[in-house]
C-alpha cells in the first residue's frame, strides 16, 4: 500500500502538525512547572529570612537593655524555626552552615557587664 494518495505524503503532515500543536504545549508545561520549583524556593528562603528578621529585629533594635528572658526565648523560637525549615524543607538551606548556626543557638547565653 502506498502512503502517497492524490500527491500528499500523509505521514509528514501528521509529524508537522505534532510538532506545530503538542510539543510546544508540553515543553510550556514542563518549563512551567521548572519555573515553579524557582519561584517556590524563592519564597521559602524569603520566608525564612522573615521570620529570623521577626525574631531579633524587636530584641536586637530596641536600643536598650533585653533581659535574659528575652534572648533565651528569642533563641529557643529561632532554633526551633531551623528545625522546621531543616525537616521540612531538606535541600533548602546549607547543611555546614545550618548545623554551625545550631551548635551557636545550643550554647549558653553569656552575659557581660559593660
Amino acid at each position: 500500500m502506498d502512503l502517497i494518495i492524490n500527491d500528499i505524503v500523509w505521514w509528514k503532515i501528521s509529524l508537522n502538525s505534532l510538532i506545530n500543536s503538542w510539543v510546544p504545549g508540553i515543553v510550556t508545561f514542563f518549563l512551567g512547572l521548572w519555573f515553579s520549583k524557582i519561584s517556590d524556593r524563592r519564597k521559602l528562603r524569603q520566608e525564612l529570612k522573615n521570620s529570623i528578621l521577626k525574631l531579633f529585629i524587636p530584641i536586637f533594635n530596641a536600643s536598650e537593655k533585653i533581659t535574659l528572658k528575652q534572648a533565651e526565648d528569642t533563641k529557643n523560637e529561632m532554633r526551633i524555626t531551623l528545625n522546621v525549615y531543616r525537616n521540612t524543607y531538606p535541600k533548602l538551606l546549607n547543611k555546614k552552615s545550618l548545623q554551625k548556626l545550631l551548635n551557636i543557638l545550643n550554647e549558653d547565653i553569656m552575659i557581660h557587664d559593660l
